[in-house]
């Protein structure tokens, strides 16, 4: 066994503050449909400090667009959205804002379920997003 191996975890977990450890549980919480993304939290955790979920990469790194990337990705694999090249993804903190011009409401509301499923999503803002005539 290590030396790092016997590091003792509960130590440094104690030295938080009240004030501390509830920030850190605030900004650790999932988006809106409260499911965590297990596997890229995982990933995240192994830096130091791990980055809150809305600055989580697609690898789990830091990353100060990484909700919107993973919004991205998650539209990519949906299978009844088609790319629609007038639509914009953006990101301020943990809300995703989408801007352009989508084909119908009902598209515009199956990208905003699939964007609030993301883990760190806390608001999905559509107020700059326009539906075709």
């Amino acid at each position: 066994m290590s030396w790092l191996q016997r590091v003792c975890e509960e130590e440094t977990s104690s030295l938080l503050t009240k004030r501390e450890s509830a920030q850190l549980e605030k900004s650790m919480s999932p988006g809106l449909t409260g499911e965590y993304d297990w596997d890229l939290r995982e990933k995240a955790g192994e830096n130091q400090p791990p980055p809150p979920p809305e600055y989580m990469g697609l690898e789990g790194e830091y990353d100060q667009l990484g909700l919107a990337k993973r919004v991205a990705e998650a539209f990519e694999q949906e299978p009844h959205i088609d790319e629609i090249e007038t639509l914009q993804i953006c990101q301020d903190g943990s809300t995703i804002v989408l801007r352009g011009c989508v084909p119908s409401e009902s598209v515009l509301s199956h990208l905003k379920e699939v964007a609030a499923k993301v883990d760190g999503t806390k608001a999905v803002d559509t107020s700059q997003v326009t539906i075709a005539a």
